[in-house]
């Protein structure tokens, strides 16, 4: 993979939100440009769901009803990592259920400021180690694509990941390409700021954890879906239309993945109109795009401590969440390393 800097610099980081406990999940912007984030499933936050206001500050949303903890009435959240709002004014949040609650996907209408529709999710297309965190939504076809890394948490290991596509008009979800090869870590350590991601075993010996499928994308144009595995180093793409039919087996689909693009390990990436795409560099504490002719770095900075999830709007404003989840104990051999605050960080990427 040719690596190569970019005219931007790390102090065109423009900071956007800090975060003193929950870690901020993942970004995404509304039709009418407000910026939404999720609090991240991993620190079990009392709200799931904040708006990011002009002067950093926030605010649950759409309320604190819906988005805080779930309830036996059906509103609010169990956990959530994955949130999308879409060009039709619906923001997507995916809750990932827990224990007590049922995986849904839940569709907010942001612009009458009311529910749009709350998909439970059938048994069977979710596993007990499911890891459903990172969705697509496609308008043209009504559907939503959802990357299911899985977890297994004594290897290590993402056993069985998975798509998920949901049918948005009739509810149906259908799991497709479970297992396969594109959706596979390297099996290689991932190591943020000199440290190896890992666990201790119950001998107190690290594992290193081995994500597979982490990042899903479909781009404006809604021809193709992008992933990858967030421990690995290609993106591969999908035709859209392909991933969206019904009527095809997974030996069908399979004959239409290909290979896109070399990439570094990273936890979430976007698309633009160019198929140019814009990725988190978890293991060099820097964001990036990947062209046709390689991955241009366009901030690299301390500050940059494990770059989750990203957001770009048409006028080219990358959003990026920070949140140090390598310094989480579950990610960190058993000690916590957190150092608040956590970060909401915006570039222009047109300059």
């Amino acid at each position: 993979m040719s690596v190569t800097s970019a005219s931007t610099l790390a102090g065109d980081l423009e900071l956007v939100a800090k975060f003193e406990e929950a870690r901020p999940g993942n970004p995404t912007v509304t039709v009418d440009g407000r910026l939404i984030v999720s609090m991240s499933a991993l620190v079990n936050p009392d709200i799931h769901v904040r708006e990011v206001l002009a002067d950093g500050s926030t605010i649950p949303y759409p309320n604190e009803e819906w988005a805080g903890r779930a309830g036996e009435h059906g509103k609010g959240i169990a956990s959530t990592i994955g949130i999308k709002a879409d060009s039709n004014g619906i923001l997507w949040v995916l809750d990932m259920g827990n224990k007590e609650h049922t995986p849904k996907l839940v569709g907010w209408d942001s612009v009458n400021n009311k529910l749009h529709r709350s998909i439970v999710f059938p048994s069977g297309v979710v596993k007990d180690n499911s890891f459903i965190q990172d969705i697509a939504i496609d308008t043209l076809r009504n559907r939503a694509y959802i990357a299911d890394m899985t977890l297994d948490k004594e290897t290590g290991t993402t056993p069985a990941p998975a798509i998920l596509v949901v049918n948005l008009e009739t509810g149906e979800v259908k799991r497709v390409l479970e297992n396969h090869d594109s959706f596979q870590s390297d099996g290689k350590p991932i190591y943020v700021e000199g440290r190896m991601v890992a666990h201790l075993d119950k001998k107190g010996d690290p594992v290193h954890h081995q994500y597979g499928l982490n990042p899903i994308a479909i781009d404006p144009q809604r021809n193709w879906v992008y992933y990858g595995p967030m421990g690995g180093k290609m993106i591969y793409r999908i035709p859209a239309a392909a991933l969206a039919n019904d009527m095809l087996s997974d030996a069908e689909l399979e004959m239409q993945i290909e290979p896109y693009r070399a990439k570094p390990r990273t936890d979430g990436f976007t698309v633009d109109a160019n198929g140019d795409v814009y990725v988190t560099d978890i293991e060099n504490n820097a964001i990036g795009v990947v062209k046709s002719d390689g991955y241009h770095v366009l901030a690299k900075d301390k500050r940059l401590s494990w770059p989750d999830g990203v957001a770009l709007t048409q006028d080219g404003i990358l959003y990026i969440v920070v949140n140090q989840l390598h310094n989480l104990p579950g990610l960190n051999q058993g000690k916590d390393a957190s150092k608040p605050p956590y970060t909401i960080f915006k570039i222009d990427t047109k300059k």
